[in-house]
């Protein structure tokens, strides 16, 4: 009976024994698994961005006071969308519209009087003509009336000529012949008469006709100063409406409002301050900046994600991207890399000026190098490969 108790007992004992290897083989397991993974596993190496934001790659546009003036009226509201043309700010001009109605009313009030100042020079224009006509008749009577006035003078010296003959011989009484003599002299003092009045009526018309091309010139000169304060008024005019606009800030291009400074009705804004800047539509594009040691490991074609500040990357995601560009020169002791968005997670918006950091895909090595190389001891790639592509990357400043 004491024998049926034993023989469980040997059995649970031959069992423990067994299973008690198994519990060291799982921490050997675990640490070849690791030191597999470690040597053998293939990582892909990201290069780490100093600086990176979105930039827009068509215009920004800067929007500044061009006059100094007081606030009216504003419309600058950050990330809203903008036609072109589309009022921004107003700035007070109330002295200026009465500035522009002044010049305005100058300027209506000289088109009357050019119509007159025209007007009179064509009616002047118009009787020089009809006087020269007239001028001509007058002088071709007056001296249609002289050959008359010659005709009859001659004929009285004939009469008289053979009325003294007829006296002489006694024919005629001298009462005859005195009559003949008188009708003679005044025959004479008719032709003389008329001869003066052919010399009057010349006289008369050189006189009046250049009376009228005196007013022509007149009229002339009065028009040519009235179209010229008529030049100078619409110039007046124009800039003062150029004035006027000036006080009004439209939007230079269709987008939206990015950078916003604070502007309120009642604030006085100076010239070429600040109001806002207007993002036009379009792709965008990263820009970032690395150290120079980065050169020889970043290229063309080359994946990379971003990570957005503000947007927490374990909610919003990243954003897909690929190296289009790489400089071949340091600025300001970092190297200029440029990215195209390739995808865009839900709920980021694509905004100009919006930093983060960009990790760029280097390429793939173990775990164990990765390890040796944090420590220093591994092998360092990037000189070499900058000298290899004949590139002497300026250390940073």
């Amino acid at each position: 009976m004491k024998n049926e108790g034993v023989f469980p007992r040997t059995l649970r004992t031959l069992a423990r024994g067994r299973a008690r290897p198994a519990l060291w083989l799982l921490p050997v397991g675990l640490i070849a698994v690791w030191g597999a993974w470690l040597l053998l596993a293939r990582v892909t190496v990201y290069e780490r961005s100093v600086q990176a934001r979105l930039e827009v790659q068509r215009e920004v546009y800067a929007i500044d006071a061009p006059v100094e003036g007081r606030v009216v009226m504003t419309r600058v509201e950050l990330h809203r969308h903008v036609r072109a043309g589309e009022v921004l700010v107003e700035l007070a001009r109330e002295q200026e519209e009465r500035q522009v109605a002044e010049a305005e009313a100058v300027l209506r009030g000289l088109g009357p009087q050019l119509e007159a100042a025209r007007a009179e020079l064509e009616a002047e224009q118009s009787g020089l003509v009809e006087h020269k006509g007239q001028g001509a008749a007058g002088v071709e009577e007056a001296r249609a009336r002289l050959v008359e006035a010659e005709a009859l003078a001659r004929r009285a010296e004939e009469e008289e000529a053979t009325t003294e003959g007829l006296w002489k011989r006694g024919v005629l009484s001298e009462v005859e012949w005195r009559r003949a003599h008188t009708e003679l002299e005044r025959a004479r003092a008719s032709a003389q008469a008329t001869r003066a009045a052919l010399t009057r009526v010349r006289l008369e018309g050189t006189t009046q006709s250049t009376e009228r091309r005196t007013r022509l010139a007149a009229l002339r000169g009065e028009i040519a100063r009235l179209e010229a304060e008529e030049s100078v008024a619409r110039a007046s005019v124009e800039r003062l409406r150029e004035e006027l606009e000036r006080r009004v800030v439209r939007a230079p291009a269709e987008g939206v409002l990015g950078e916003t400074s604070s502007v309120r009705v009642g604030a006085q804004l100076e010239a070429g301050a600040p109001i806002a800047t207007v993002v036009a539509g379009g792709p965008v594009r990263i820009v970032a900046r690395f150290h120079p040691e980065a050169l020889g490991r970043i290229r063309a074609g080359q994946r990379a994600r971003m990570r957005l500040e503000g947007f927490s990357w374990t909610e919003f995601g990243m954003l897909e991207a690929t190296v289009v560009a790489v400089a071949s020169e340091t600025r300001d002791s970092l190297v200029r890399v440029e990215l195209s968005v390739d995808a865009l997670p839900p709920g980021i918006p694509l905004e100009h000026g919006l930093p983060g950091t960009v990790d760029i895909g280097v390429g793939q090595a173990t775990p164990s190098r990765l390890v040796l190389r944090s420590l220093g001891q591994g092998p360092k790639q990037a000189p070499k490969a900058a000298a290899e592509a004949g590139i002497t990357p300026r250390p940073a400043s």
